[in-house]
């Protein structure tokens, strides 16, 4: 069982792509479930991340041909930001 603060150490020496997807290549049986597979352009440690995970193994387990909800993407402006920082202290 890995450390729980494993997901945020640095990635391996080959970078994005040293976690196993969701369903392996060829795979007509097996699937991981967890924190711990690659899903590209989604962050570790969110529920939407496993739930994600598990959709995607799921979706093609099963040979379902629908999308897998995207991933929300964040709005890093500065209007954004400055509007947060303003709220977080009111």
């Amino acid at each position: 069982m890995p450390y729980i603060t494993s997901m945020f150490l640095p990635r391996g020496p080959r970078g994005p792509g040293d976690r196993p997807r969701p369903v392996p290549v060829g795979s007509l049986n097996l699937a991981f479930v967890s924190q711990f597979v690659e899903i590209p352009e989604d962050t570790v440690f969110t529920v939407e991340y496993s739930v994600r995970a598990a959709q995607t193994a799921v979706y093609a387990l099963l040979g379902l041909d629908r999308p897998v909800p995207p991933v929300t993407p964040h709005d890093r402006s500065w209007p954004v930001r400055f509007e947060a920082v303003l709220k977080a202290f009111a």
